[in-house]
């Protein structure tokens, strides 16, 4: 998909270093340092870890405090040593921290950078079984792909502005579409998700979910939304979806209003470019989209891989190496499509244009050793 780069936006503050206001012969002994890289913007920590600060000349200052995104997080009074702690009791995500040092009320010292909150525990190792490979319609630019009452679904987008955004329900032994519904141009269709008699269908840049009768195919009601939307699924009552970034966003399916946002996480990094997702069993199941101005905090998440995430802490619980099949498939690009099939207990795994889809079932194995 020709997507606009996507990179986790970060809150840059500038960084101030301020001499003490006494005289001293070696000015630098009265320097206030928190202990930062000047060139390093962002620090990480695991969930509930020890965040340690070495703040030169500490206890020439009364007070140092820590604020995240603005809201006052510690303070030490009087500090008696240049050794500085702080325990991370904050949700998985991405926040803006600023150290502050004063002297007798007056703000001497400040300095700020990006906190980075991960995942406390090692994701595990996910593995497949093939259990039989089944046609699919290579001229489909798969974007969303689901099972619902035994019947599989799909969504398509339209790289080559021809009109080719569809949702179709699929023959799932020939590939061929038994019915489509069709967006004209310029809309570029994204994920879809079936929930109670509807389809909610997503588009790229368009700022548009489409609500189709499940029953007619015919549009029931159109929600607009801000930014991009790129994969759909949900858990029951709410719509989840994704955007190309780190954050699942949930969504009231009456008004598609935003409930709450999720940021995604393994113990070493954001993973940002969450493409096409599925739920189940608790989990979020997410392709990852990624090129070259893409990069990964966790060099473990690539292309190739499908996230297994918690959807409650957006902890990455599991990492599936799809690879195989990637290389086994006609064409040897860009993975895009997972559907749960409950009547088997396997999921269906497509792409972009691929010919065929991939009936796998899914077992987990600890990884061994260090990632």
């Amino acid at each position: 998909m020709n997507k606009p780069y996507f990179i986790l936006t970060l809150i840059f503050l500038s960084t101030l270093f301020f001499s003490c206001t006494e005289t001293s012969e070696n000015e630098d002994d009265k320097l206030i340092d928190f202990g930062f890289e000047s060139s390093r913007l962002n620090f990480a920590v695991k969930k509930d870890a020890t965040l340690p600060f070495n703040c030169k000349n500490a206890k020439l200052m009364d007070a140092i405090e820590l604020y995240v995104n603005g809201e006052k997080y510690k303070e030490w009074s009087n500090p008696s040593s240049t050794s500085l702690e702080v325990n991370v009791n904050l949700n998985l995500g991405v926040y803006s921290m600023e150290l502050r040092g004063y002297q007798k009320n007056k703000l001497i010292s400040a300095d700020g950078r990006n906190l980075i909150v991960n995942a406390a525990e090692k994701p595990l190792e996910l593995i497949y079984d093939l259990k039989a490979s089944h046609p699919h319609n290579s001229t489909h630019f798969t974007q969303g792909y689901e099972f619902h009452n035994g019947k599989l679904f799909e969504s398509t987008g339209n790289p080559n502005n021809d009109g080719s955004t569809k949702i179709a329900e699929l023959n799932e032994k020939t590939g061929s579409s038994i019915r489509e519904k069709g967006q004209p141009n310029p809309i570029f269709g994204e994920g879809i998700t079936i929930l109670g008699s509807n389809i909610y269908q997503v588009s790229w840049q368009n700022q548009k979910c489409f609500v189709y009768d499940l029953n007619t195919f015919e549009m029931d009601t159109m929600f607009i939304y801000q930014g991009e939307g790129w994969g759909l699924c949900n858990d029951g009552e709410s719509i989840i979806m994704s955007n190309g970034t780190h954050e699942l966003v949930y969504r009231d399916p009456l008004s598609f209003k935003i409930i709450k946002r999720v940021s995604v996480h393994t113990d070493k990094g954001v993973v940002t470019n969450l493409n096409e997702i599925e739920y189940h069993n608790d989990r979020v199941y997410a392709n990852v989209w990624m090129s070259e101005q893409r990069r990964q905090q966790d060099p473990d998440v690539d292309l190739t891989k499908i996230m297994e995430i918690n959807p409650k802490n957006g902890s990455v619980t599991g990492i599936l190496d799809i690879k195989g099949l990637v290389q086994k498939s006609n064409k040897k690009g860009v993975p895009n499509g997972i559907a749960y099939r409950k009547s088997s207990n396997t999921f269906w795994l497509t792409g972009k244009y691929w010919n065929e889809a991939y009936e796998v079932q899914i077992n987990t194995k600890s990884i061994q050793g260090a990632r």
